[in-house]
């Protein structure tokens, strides 16, 4: 915006002191001229300003390609430091035990002692034991770990 009328300013300015620097003349072909001048700025300040916001891009299609549908960023974005992925669980763990009019939702002890890294690392107070029809059930309380900062994978 500032380059726009600052441009405009310039181009006025060069306009107005070349008419004023010629010999003087009547008032109406002094008009003329200075509009018709800032005219001839005005649009080719405008075509050159149009020339910049154009991008060129040229892609190679073969005949038997598909179009590309999206545009891969040019920039990758960089992984999260180790001790942001300490805080997230794999959601594959994610259990529901219990019978069925009181199921608990449970991250299991060996799921995630094989996909975790850091079960060691997990809050004592969240461990929980469950009795099923199948037998004891060990794991770990989702509520209790998402009180505790930790969350669950997005897959």
């Amino acid at each position: 915006m500032h380059r726009k009328f600052i441009a405009f300013i310039v181009s006025a300015a060069i306009a107005v002191t070349g008419i004023s620097a010629g010999t003087p003349a009547r008032a109406d072909s002094d008009t003329a001229r200075l509009f018709a001048g800032l005219t001839a700025l005005a649009i080719i300040g405008l075509a050159i300003n149009d020339h910049n916001k154009r991008k060129r891009v040229r892609i190679a299609v073969s005949r038997n390609a598909p179009p590309r549908a999206t545009v891969q960023p040019r920039w990758k974005p960089r992984p999260l430091p180790p001790r942001f992925h300490r805080y997230t669980l794999p959601r594959q763990c994610l259990r529901q035990v219990g019978p069925r009019g009181d199921t608990r939702l449970r991250l299991g002890r060996r799921c995630l002692e094989r996909n975790y890294d850091h079960t060691r690392s997990l809050p004592s107070k969240c461990y929980r034991q469950d009795w099923t029809r199948r037998g004891l059930r060990q794991g770990y309380g989702v509520n209790c770990l998402l009180n505790e900062g930790y969350r669950l994978s997005r897959n």
